[in-house]
């Protein structure tokens, strides 16, 4: 059956659907143009154009992930890779305030599938997007989304990679979604609120519900990679990655605000959220590869002079979210009164200096990338191999305003990996492969601090975007001098900070600097170390060595 619409044919592309039980009550298109998701989107009320060119939809109540409402199917009689499903994931206790990687029985999860195959059946139009998660032949995974939603076709058309029209035919997916914003879930249900995001590992399945922020659907296929990659050697991190003029590559890892995506996008954006690293790659040119094909940014306080890769990006074809506009239609990134989380959704061929291959060599380097709110931290150190372990395995920021449902101020945070919410394995899968990626290819680990600098005044400054990128490329392309003279060693930090950055001035390296009161300073660095200790001493099976090489205050 086919239909035309503005003078383009689409085939219905119902039997698409047959395996899911959906009964369509509208038609169904399957990797529908941009014009043609713009017109539905607008003629059914979900988004409006605005002067740029973007595609804006309001997400309300939900301005960020849905943190609580996360789970994992939890059938004891499942085994993949010959373990139990309580062998590879390290589950979360609501009751000692862990809402990460939680588990929900079957029974709980057929009730809510069914209500939103009910929903899509009854819902009109129906939109398929096909495509692939991952580039390489031994990370690459087939996605379908399938939603009553254009505007969520659009996105998962720009944030995954799209299949040539030869690999569309007889297209299989490996993984999909059912996307279902109406449907919430009651209380009986046991989600934490209305929304749910509900992945079925055995069923190669996710349900989402509830929420209609679009970082739901990207960060629940990112959590499946991160769960069957490293069971294969693989290792995934919630990162970055951008080469130099010089063909170096660096890694840049770090949670929502801390500028990932935007430090990412110096010299050749690779990455920006989400990579592959595959350490004995029979490639050489693609050890680090973007799992995604395109870029979902943060808009607070967007100009063109600080961030020109993601303000030019911004066009038609870009979908936006929560974002405020003046009476033209006239983006205002400085206003924040909706969220602080007011976010962009484009595809990698809008950012002319993006690597079209998405693949990249070993890396020289890896970034860590926090948002300290205590002020102590220095915008740049150099670690130790155990100190790289410890911070990977701590994973310190501020949460930032907006990134989180009820996250209103930074606030000190730690999250493993700098992606515990899509880091599901327990976490030697995840360190292991780190130890391995650093001694095979002698790659340096640096902390790179994006936050705030001085006491907690209402006037202090964070650390400008402008001064993070020439650290990231001084880092990346090997400008830095690592001779001993050019390090003071912190012995509270227990890391090394450089005495001079090409393109820094010197006085912004030592975070003492913006502290009038010595005692103050010293009180909250001590403070801050021992938060650090408290953190490590929750996670399972962190080696000794480890644990004494991350920060401790002062005896």
């Amino acid at each position: 059956m086919s239909q035309i619409t503005d003078g383009r044919r689409f085939t219905d592309a119902r039997e698409l659907l047959s395996g899911h039980d959906i009964r369509p009550a509208g038609l169904v298109y399957r990797n529908l143009d941009v014009d043609s998701l713009y017109q539905a989107a607008v003629q059914r009320g979900q988004a409006q154009v605005i002067a740029n060119g973007a595609l804006l939809q309001d997400t309300s109540p939900f301005f960020g992930r849905a943190a609580k409402s996360s789970f994992y199917v939890n059938d004891p009689d499942v085994r993949i890779a010959g373990r139990s499903l309580d062998d590879l994931i390290a589950w979360g206790d609501p009751a000692q305030n862990e809402f990460d990687n939680l588990p929900i029985a079957p029974a709980v999860y057929q009730r809510l599938r069914s209500r939103v195959i009910e929903h899509l059946s009854g819902d009109g139009d129906l939109y398929i997007t096909d495509a692939w998660s991952a580039r390489t032949p031994a990370s690459r995974l087939g996605v379908r989304v399938i939603t009553s939603r254009p505007t969520s076709a659009l996105f998962a058309r720009n944030i995954f990679l799209r299949p040539t029209a030869d690999e569309l035919v007889g297209f299989k997916p490996a993984w999909t979604i059912l996307h279902a914003p109406a449907v919430e879930a009651e209380a009986a249900d046991g989600t934490n609120g209305k929304a749910f995001v509900i992945t079925d590992l055995a069923g190669s399945l996710t349900i989402i519900g509830g929420t209609r922020y679009h970082g739901q659907i990207k960060k629940s296929i990112f959590a499946v990679q991160n769960f069957r990659l490293p069971l294969a050697g693989i290792l995934t991190m919630h990162a970055g990655a951008s080469e130099g003029d010089g063909g170096r590559a660096a890694i840049h890892a770090g949670l929502s605000g801390t500028g990932k995506t935007t430090l990412s996008n110096t010299g050749h954006p690779v990455a920006d959220d989400q990579i592959v690293i595959e350490i004995e790659s029979p490639d050489a040119d693609a050890v680090i590869s973007n799992m995604e094909g395109g870029q979902y940014a943060k808009t607070e306080n967007l100009r063109r002079d600080k961030e020109p890769e993601t303000y030019d990006a911004i066009r038609y074809g870009t979908t936006a979210e929560n974002i405020a506009v003046d009476g033209e239609g006239v983006a205002r990134y400085d206003d924040t009164h909706i969220t602080a989380n007011g976010r962009v959704g484009y595809p990698l061929e809008f950012v002319d200096t993006a690597k079209a291959s998405g693949t990249s060599g070993a890396p020289q380097a890896i970034t860590f990338l926090t948002a300290d709110g205590f002020g102590v931290l220095p915008p740049l150190a150099r670690l130790t191999v155990d100190g790289a372990k410890f911070h990977f395995a701590a994973g310190f920021t501020s949460k930032m305003p907006g990134t989180e449902q009820g996250i209103t101020e930074p606030k000190p945070t730690f999250s493993a990996f700098f992606g515990k919410p899509f880091m599901p394995l327990k976490p030697a899968y995840y360190t292991d492969l780190l130890a391995k990626l650093i001694a095979v290819h002698g790659t340096e680990v640096w902390l790179v601090n994006t936050g705030w600098l001085g006491p907690a005044t209402p006037d202090r400054g964070r650390v400008d975007i402008l001064v993070s990128k020439a650290i990231i490329n001084a880092v990346r392309d090997g400008q830095v001098d690592l001779s001993d003279d050019n390090f003071v060693y912190d012995p509270v930090f227990k890391h090394h900070v450089p005495k001079a950055v090409p393109g820094v001035e010197s006085k912004v390296l030592d975070p003492a600097n913006f502290w009038a009161d010595g005692a103050a300073y010293a009180a909250a660095r001590d403070k801050l170390a021992g938060i650090f200790q408290g953190a490590i001493a929750k996670l399972p099976d962190v080696p000794e060595a480890v644990i004494q090489a991350g920060p401790a205050p002062r005896g």
